[in-house]
């Protein structure tokens, strides 16, 4: 087994045959309450725990509160530097330009966090996928004038806040892309927070991100129950099942040799409710994943394909709404074409060999 990144979760470890793949971004999907941050967490301070150097990015929750939050469970975050990108819900009057806010950065170390609510200088109008990238990039670049190494492990502390606050319509998707696109980019192995309120939700986020890690959260009577599953996880086998959890002095745990049984009549989580709808869903979720390969590798090729992604854009859309037969048109379509323009196209030229180390003779 290759190189992996724990989770800092022993059974979720278990559930994604040893950690993470290194270097991309995944998804930690839920509802409100069913452990999100908490798992983002164990993630970063698993990552402290081995001296790596992790940055969390908070949209939703000024740095004051979740450090409160998080102290709760005892975990020593101190080093854990925090970009602070909560909005100022007080301002109404747009104050400076988003270049601006680009340039000003409001990233310390948790244990220099201190007050019950300390705001960001970021006006909520300034929020965009844009704006949060040039402050990700620019922390990255003046890491490096610091010190030679990277930040390791990312976390963004939520997508969903951000698509609230400026995605709107079919440009949502060619949006996340790029912003995933960008955390790739960042050698970094990312985790990205978004709420999913139920299993029918489909977010533009769980096709694009390399893995889903699903946290589940019902009503048993007057008890609330947690669960977990891996939704998706590319380039790897994985426990399929749904796995109980439970959040405790230590954090979350979860019990990767037991089963989740769910229960609690129509509040319960619903899970295969119609059998039918789910075979379209996964047909239809495996075709777009396997389009947007080929859009990927089509940009690599440097092959125009501008006009494809506008339909793959439409086919995410109804896919969404969902409208699944009108969805699986359009991705076949799109399947075809990209499939002829790899086909005709040149191969890609061979990676060049690495340079000769000094003194040594072809």
């Amino acid at each position: 087994m290759g190189e992996r990144v724990s989770t800092g979760v022993e059974g979720l470890d278990a559930m994604v045959r040893g950690g993470l793949l290194p270097g991309r971004p995944y998804v930690f999907s839920g509802p409100t309450g069913s452990g999100k941050t908490i798992l983002a967490t164990h993630f970063l301070l698993e990552g402290l725990k081995l001296g790596e150097p992790c940055l969390m990015v908070t949209l939703d929750e000024p740095p004051s509160e979740l450090k409160a939050n998080m102290g709760l469970f005892g975990w020593n975050l101190d080093r854990l530097k925090i970009l602070d990108a909560t909005p100022d819900v007080r301002a109404h009057k747009r104050q400076r330009s988003v270049i601006d806010v680009g340039t000003a950065l409001d990233v310390r170390d948790m244990e220099d966090v201190n007050g019950l609510r300390q705001s960001s200088q970021i006006r909520a109008l300034e929020v965009t996928v844009h704006s949060v990238q040039k402050m990700i990039k620019q922390e990255f670049a003046q890491r490096l004038e610091r010190t030679t190494e990277r930040y390791k492990r990312i976390v963004i502390d939520s997508l969903t806040a951000l698509k609230m606050f400026s995605m709107q319509g079919e440009d949502s998707r060619i949006l996340i892309q790029s912003f995933l696109r960008f955390l790739s980019e960042l050698e970094a192995t990312s985790v990205i927070i978004s709420e999913r309120l139920d299993r029918s939700t489909i977010e533009t986020e769980f096709f694009l991100s390399r893995g889903e890690i699903r946290l589940h959260k019902w009503l048993d009577g007057n008890v609330i129950r947690r669960a977990i599953s891996v939704e998706k996880f590319r380039g790897s086998s994985f426990d399929d099942k749904i796995r109980p959890v439970t959040i405790g002095n230590a954090g979350l745990v979860v019990f990767s040799n037991a089963q989740a049984s769910f229960r609690g009549g129509p509040s319960a989580l619903r899970v295969g409710e119609s059998f039918l709808e789910s075979r379209i869903i996964e047909e239809v979720s495996n075709l777009l994943d396997a389009v947007l390969r080929q859009v990927d590798e089509a940009h690599r090729r440097q092959i125009n394909v501008k006009d494809i992604e506008v339909a793959v854009s439409r086919a995410m859309v109804h896919f969404q709404r969902r409208h699944y037969q009108k969805a699986l048109k359009h991705a076949l379509a799109c399947d075809s074409q990209l499939k002829q323009l790899l086909g005709e196209a040149p191969p890609p030229p061979p990676p060049s060999a690495p340079p000769k180390p000094p003194g040594v003779r072809a």
